[in-house]
């Protein structure tokens, strides 16, 4: 389920475990309908399709979560406002006085990643070519910290464009990527500016480690997932093993309780199940069969036979589709697909 998001009709009470399309949902619910109406027809019909849905799901939002998201609102509003008076320094100079050293600092970054105003924001626009070109022609370790600052959709998109190799030599450096220092991103920042036309520079901040590679990796396409795995797996088992913790596979349907596996049964389009279930391990299979009718059961069997042979691209599409169902049925609430440890089960 999406943070913050309560679908089962609970109070949302918490905004700062909502997401930006959640805060923008309950900005347009607090302006009422006509105004809200007015802000859609200036959106592109993808970004009103995701708002819309955002805010057909939020049912109860306590009054000091609307409170908050306001004054956030107002806050982005007037750092901008400040931006276009006096320029970079004099709204960063502002907002300290007004706010605080700390306080303005984490304002300004959540407005350069809303603006798109740092050199890294470039690479959230632009064409997926050039991108791609401009990874292939630096340092891994360039890549991978450019990876770590744009979001993980993006950043899934871009590695399914690059070569096997260059896939899990950028990602390996993702996941054991550390803190950097201020300077390095600085002179990074003047390549891009010089080369991918990027601007003002983004600070100090990086985030690196397992847990983003595990995020993007959950972003990207099947074989993009196990080409990096294995790389990886390679280079650094104990790594690999990390990332692979944090992520959700395919293979992890098989240490589901029968009630989760029976509800993605009832949701997915049987075919992709026929094609998602060719070469898989037997604990798997036997998984998806023990929660099924005979009846089912015997169809599946006749399906997957009569399929023959089948190429693995389509096998690993029928997976990812597999796994987007299962995501969604999460975010709605229905099911969790967190790992859990040993002390944290009860038998």
């Amino acid at each position: 389920m999406a943070a913050g998001s309560d679908n089962s009709g609970g109070m949302i009470e918490d905004a700062s475990k909502l997401s930006g399309r959640q805060k923008a949902a309950v900005l347009l619910i607090s302006l009422g309908v006509d105004s809200a109406s007015s802000i859609l027809k200036s959106l592109r019909n993808d970004e009103v399709e995701e708002l819309s849905l955002e805010i057909a799901k939020m049912k109860n939002v306590s009054p000091d979560v609307v409170d908050q998201v306001m004054r956030d609102f107002y806050d982005m509003m007037t750092a901008k406002r400040y931006i276009l008076e006096g320029g970079i320094d004099y709204a960063k100079g502002i907002l300290a006085q007004a706010r605080g050293g700390e306080d303005a600092t984490e304002m300004y970054r959540k407005l350069e990643a809303e603006t798109g105003t740092s050199a890294f924001g470039v690479f959230q626009s632009t064409e997926i070519g050039q991108i791609v070109q401009f990874i292939q022609n630096e340092h891994p370790q360039v890549a991978a910290l450019i990876l770590s600052q744009i979001k993980q959709e993006r950043s899934a998109e871009i590695l399914s464009h690059l070569s096997d190799e260059l896939q899990g030599e950028i990602t390996y450096r993702l996941a054991s990527m550390d803190k950097i220092s201020s300077e390095v991103i600085d002179e990074v920042e003047e390549v891009i500016k010089e080369q991918m036309g990027g601007v003002d520079a983004l600070g100090d901040r990086v985030k690196g480690g397992a847990s983003v590679v595990a995020s993007i990796l959950n972003e990207a396409n099947m074989s993009v997932e196990r080409n990096v795995i294995k790389d990886i797996e390679e280079r650094d088992p104990q790594l690999a093993e990390e990332i692979k913790k944090l992520m959700f596979l395919f293979e992890d349907i098989a240490h589901f309780d029968d009630r989760t596996v029976q509800l993605i049964i009832n949701e997915m389009d049987k075919s992709d199940l026929v094609l998602g279930l060719k070469g898989v391990s037997e604990e798997l299979t036997n998984k998806f069969l023990k929660n099924m009718s005979t009846r089912a059961v015997d169809m599946l069997k006749e399906d997957m036979e009569a399929l023959g042979p089948v190429h693995v691209k389509d096998v690993e599409g029928a997976q990812q589709r597999i796994i987007q169902k299962i995501k969604k049925l999460e975010e709605e609430g229905q099911i969790s697909t967190r790992k859990m440890s040993d002390d944290e089960i009860v038998e």
